[in-house]
C-alpha cells in the first residue's frame, strides 16, 4: 500500500551534492563563530555565552525580582567602578537578596573577565543580571541569589558624537520612593515600552514625564539642560533612575565655579528655552539633544564642549 508522497519533500537523489567553491566553508564559519563568542560568568563558572543556561523557573524573568548593571570597560579599567558597586550593593540591599559576594570581589571577577574576553576589542559592555533563587508565586523569604555577568563589544554603529531626537511620550514615570531612584530593576517594560513607541515614530528615544508633566528622563539616559551658565536636572522625586553618569556629573558641577546647579521640578517649556540639552548614559556618554517631537532645540557648541570636558575629567 502506498503512502503517497509528500509534495513539500525534496525529490531525492543519488547523486552527491557539489560543494560551493565561493564563500566561506560552513567549518569556517562556525570556527570563527566559536572563537569570536563572548565568555560569560554564571554564579562564578566561566562559559561561553551559547553554553550558559539558567532554569525555566526563574524568578527575575516570572516577577523582574531582579536587577542589574550596566557597564562599560576601556583599557581593561571599568569606569567609574565605585559607583556602580555602589548602586548594585544599595539594590541588593534593598531587595533581600544576599549574593555573599564582595565588591572587592566583584571588582576581581570584572577584571578576570576583561581578560578572557580581549579577543573582543579594548572596550566592553558589561552586564551584571542578578536576580532571587526560588519559584513560583510573588512573595518569597528567600534571600540567596543568582548572577551572571556577560561582556559584548561597543557595537560598530554606535557614534557617541551623535545627536539625539526625542519624542515625548505617551507612558509617564510612576511615583516612586526615594530609595528606589538607585534601583535599577529587572522590571523595565516602562521603558521597553517608551522606546518602542518613539522609535515606531521616528525618533531616537522617548522622553518620559511624571504624571504630572514633570521632566524626567529618557528610556536609557538622564537629562540636563543648561540656560545661561545654571545646569538643570529633574529631582528624583520625578520617579527617574539616578545613572552613575548623572550622579557623576554633578558631583564634578559641585566642585567647579563657572556652572551653578539646580535640581528640580520642571516642565517641558524650560527645555525649549535652554543654550544646550543633553543626557548622559553609561554607553553613549554625553549626547546633545537637538529636538523633542517637532521642536528644534538650540545647542550652544561652545557650552557642551566645557560640559564634555568636565565629564571626561570625571571619567578618566
Amino acid at each position: 500500500m502506498s503512502l503517497g508522497t509528500n509534495k513539500f519533500e525534496k525529490k531525492r537523489s543519488d547523486k552527491p551534492e557539489k560543494l560551493k567553491a565561493d564563500g566561506p566553508s560552513p567549518l569556517k564559519k562556525n570556527l570563527d563563530t566559536v572563537l569570536n563568542e563572548p565568555l560569560v560568568c554564571l554564579n562564578g563558572t566561566w562559559l561561553r555565552e551559547s553554553e550558559a543556561y539558567v532554569p525555566v523557573e526563574n524568578r527575575g524573568m516570572m516577577y523582574g525580582d531582579g536587577l542589574f548593571e550596566t557597564m562599560l570597560s576601556v583599557n581593561g579599567q571599568v569606569i567609574l567602578l565605585d559607583l556602580h558597586l555602589k548602586r548594585l550593593n544599595k539594590g541588593l540591599d534593598y531587595l533581600g537578596i544576599d549574593l555573599q559576594i564582595s565588591s572587592e570581589e566583584w571588582g576581581r571577577l570584572f577584571k578576570v573577565g576583561i581578560k578572557k574576553n580581549g579577543h573582543l576589542g579594548l572596550q566592553h559592555i558589561l552586564r551584571l543580571q542578578c536576580w532571587r533563587n526560588g519559584g513560583r508565586g510573588y512573595p518569597s523569604t528567600n534571600s540567596k541569589g543568582s548572577w551572571f555577568l556577560s561582556y559584548h563589544p561597543i557595537p560598530d554603529q554606535l557614534d557617541q558624537s551623535s545627536s539625539l531626537r526625542l519624542m515625548k511620550s505617551s507612558f509617564h514615570l510612576p511615583v516612586k520612593a526615594a530609595e528606589v531612584s538607585t534601583l535599577k530593576s529587572s522590571n523595565a517594560l516602562l521603558y521597553v515600552l517608551a522606546a518602542t513607541e518613539a522609535l515606531q515614530n521616528g525618533y531616537d528615544d522617548a522622553l518620559l514625564c511624571s504624571a504630572n508633566g514633570y521632566v524626567g528622563e529618557s528610556s536609557s539616559a538622564n537629562i540636563f539642560w543648561i540656560n545661561k551658565q545654571t545646569v538643570y536636572t529633574p529631582s528624583i522625586n520625578c520617579g527617574i533612575l539616578a545613572g552613575t553618569r548623572r550622579d557623576a556629573l554633578l558631583t564634578a558641577l559641585h566642585n567647579q565655579s563657572f556652572f551653578s546647579i539646580q535640581e528640580g521640578l520642571y516642565h517641558i517649556e524650560s527645555l525649549y528655552e535652554a543654550d544646550v540639552v543633553f543626557s548622559t548614559s553609561t554607553i553613549m556618554g554625553i549626547q546633545p539633544i537637538h529636538n523633542i517631537d517637532a521642536i528644534q532645540l538650540v545647542t550652544d557648541q561652545t557650552i557642551l564642549d566645557i560640559i564634555r570636558n568636565i565629564y571626561q575629567l570625571t571619567i578618566s
